[in-house]
């Protein structure tokens, strides 16, 4: 089973706030050290991550899409493209429009912090709530427990906006 996430340096409440407002979603947001690591659901793939990265890169600067499967991995940062796995698995896994669509493919890792990578590891546990697919997990004595038990997670609603504070 595929799973997305999506990294940005925007601050969680700024990103939070600018997705209500243009209504994307649903989404998990996780803040990290680094930023914030976005869960989008799963519905939408790979091309609709591509865009929202695109999205969190004019909100936060800068933004990692990333989606695996297995041993297959793609990256993008929008400018560079890593993959692990055969270039037919990563064909796949970003979908052949998309693929041929995206910059700098090569092979590699894609460059995530160990934040990200702690939330990466979670997510594959099936510890990300009903955006993520569950996965049974006996690795740890934490089975069972979801990423928000782990991590702050804040949900972002498609069309509802988060109500703001009276101006004083």
């Amino acid at each position: 089973m595929a799973r997305t996430l999506i990294w940005t340096a925007a601050p969680t409440a700024t990103l939070q706030l600018a997705l209500h407002k243009e209504g994307s979603g649903p989404a998990a947001l996780v803040p990290v050290s680094t930023g914030t690591v976005l869960l989008p659901a799963r519905r939408g793939g790979f091309p609709s991550a591509v865009r929202l990265a695109d999205r969190c890169r004019e909100i936060g600067g800068t933004a990692l899409v990333l989606r695996w499967s297995g041993s297959t991995q793609v990256g993008s940062d929008g400018t560079r493209t890593t993959y692990q796995g055969s270039v037919l698995s990563a064909m796949r896994l970003a979908g052949p429009v998309t693929w041929w669509r995206l910059k700098g493919r090569e092979r590699g890792d894609a460059e995530l912090t160990a934040d990200v990578t702690q939330v990466v590891g979670l997510v594959d546990e099936g510890r990300a709530d009903a955006h993520v697919a569950g996965l049974p997990s006996s690795r740890t004595r934490l089975v069972g427990l979801p990423i928000n038990t782990m991590l702050p997670v804040v949900p972002v609603t498609q069309g509802a906006a988060p109500t703001e504070p009276p101006l004083a």
